[in-house]
């Protein structure tokens, strides 16, 4: 099960893989921002890109809103 991290915006994204399915992590690096409604989600997107892709369009919502 590897973890992958990055940021995006100001937020830290992480990225596990456990078995089909892919656990998404999204949370404010400074206490600035505002905070997601749910810290975690998972998703079963084809690869890790993908998951990464839907956790930053996350972050893009919440940041138009």
């Amino acid at each position: 099960m590897l973890c992958h991290q990055s940021t995006y915006r100001g937020y830290i994204i992480g990225v596990k893989r456990k078995r089909s399915i892919w656990l998404i992590t999204v949370s404010p690096k400074t206490p600035d921002l505002p905070i997601l409604d749910r810290y975690s989600t998972e998703t079963r997107a084809q690869s890790e890109r993908d998951a990464i892709a839907q956790a930053k369009g996350r972050v893009d919502r919440l940041l138009a809103a």
